[in-house]
């Protein structure tokens, strides 16, 4: 005997390990490339996400600023017509005179002033901001009302 002999079941064993090992480097082969495509669509769902909450930020950027002006010029209205405003309408045009006074020392160009009584003012403030990322403009209004109140611990509206 010169060679080695080989029981049948160990050859077929070892050939199945072979046949194994080609399919699994062969699977190996056919995904490549799958990961890759896969992170291509979660960063760019993410840029996308990213996009638009940046975006938004714009639009609660521009009701904030129109908020804020509206009720700071209400309140300086409010304040400009006196503890007790006169009957002869120069309270009114004093209220609405230092609305618009203080709207255009913070820079607000669309604006509209209205005294509704004789010691309560509206203003209605448009504010605008543009989208940092996609560049369009968004555009919120906002609306208040000041009344003076009269009183020391229980404030009571004049009019």
């Amino acid at each position: 005997m010169t060679g080695t002999f080989t029981p049948p079941i160990i050859a077929r064993l070892r050939r199945a390990v072979r046949r194994a090992a080609r399919w699994c480097r062969g699977s190996r082969r056919d995904d490549g490339g799958s990961v890759a495509v896969l992170m291509c669509f979660i960063v760019l769902l993410g840029a996308t996400l990213g996009t638009f909450l940046v975006d938004a930020g714009a639009n609660i950027s521009a009701a904030n600023k129109a908020d804020t002006y509206s009720s700071e010029a209400a309140r300086a209205a409010s304040i400009a017509l006196g503890p007790i405003p006169t009957s002869d309408g120069t309270a009114t045009l004093r209220a609405a005179a230092a609305a618009r006074a203080y709207l255009q020392k913070v820079g607000v160009t669309t604006y509209d002033v209205h005294v509704v009584g004789p010691a309560t003012v509206q203003v209605e403030v448009t504010a605008t901001d543009t989208a940092p990322i996609l560049g369009f403009t968004v555009s919120q209004t906002r609306t208040h009302t000041a009344q003076l109140q009269v009183g020391v611990t229980n404030g009571q509206g004049v009019g």
